[in-house]
């Protein structure tokens, strides 16, 4: 019985220190691209945006002194592979595909010590679209879609562009358009007011429409209903 005891004792003291050992590396990667604030979720990666890949790996030493080994669908990076060199970025093209990217990190005999790979797919661009509230600001725990119902006179609406190769939404290469099936002009504002008929009952269907200039894929639509007049 006491020699039992001390066996499960040394397992206990074992394990933990095994697990440490492990030698292992975790490949991570985000879209470099514009989401709005309190975006929960990973930045992806839309047609003709920029992605980076971060390798960070456990029980190998300094992530400095190790030699890293990039490969993009079954080729090897050799341009940018070497000690230190932990992060991979590029361009999507307007052809965009999926991709599968690897890296090893090797040894100073060429013994593969770690590995990670992971398939990503380029996504498309979407648009948000959120009250702007004169006492509460943005409105970002809900999204305006189907149909708002004005409780008030007016109303503020503000476009965000997810998923779009641009720092900001105010972004002059984002080309906006607003359109209401009550005619008038179309905005061309990231955000648009608009004001309930006096006296009237109703509702009108607003739409609008976003592009990037510079990144011909990039573009966007969305349509909902203003109810007024309950």
């Amino acid at each position: 019985m006491r020699k039992i005891a001390s066996l499960v004792v040394i397992l206990l003291f074992t394990l933990p220190i095994f697990k440490l050992g492990a030698q292992t590396v975790d490949l991570l990667w985000q879209g470099e691209i514009y989401v709005s604030p309190f975006y929960k979720g990973r930045s992806l990666w839309s047609s003709e945006s920029r992605i980076t890949f971060v390798a960070i790996p456990h029980g190998l030493g300094n992530p400095a002194n190790l030699n890293y080994k990039w490969i993009k669908n079954g080729t090897v990076l050799g341009n940018i592979n070497g000690i230190g060199k932990n992060t991979l970025s590029f361009m999507d093209s307007i052809l965009s595909r999926p991709q599968t990217i690897e890296v090893d990190i090797i040894s100073q005999g060429d013994t593969v010590l770690a590995s990670a790979s992971v398939f990503v797919a380029p996504t498309s661009p979407v648009l948000a679209i959120y009250e702007n509230s004169p006492l509460y600001g943005f409105m970002f725990h809900k999204e305006t879609s189907n149909v708002h119902e004005l409780k008030d006179k007016e109303v503020t609406f503000t476009a965000f562009p997810l998923f779009f190769s641009v720092l900001s939404r105010a972004d002059n290469a984002i080309n906006y358009k607003w359109s209401t099936n009550i005619g008038g002009e179309a905005e061309i504002r990231n955000s648009v007011t608009y004001r309930a008929p006096d006296d009237a009952t109703g509702a009108s269907q607003v739409e609008i429409g976003i592009s990037n200039t510079d990144k011909i894929t990039q573009s966007a639509g969305k349509s909902f209903l203003i109810q007024f007049g309950k």
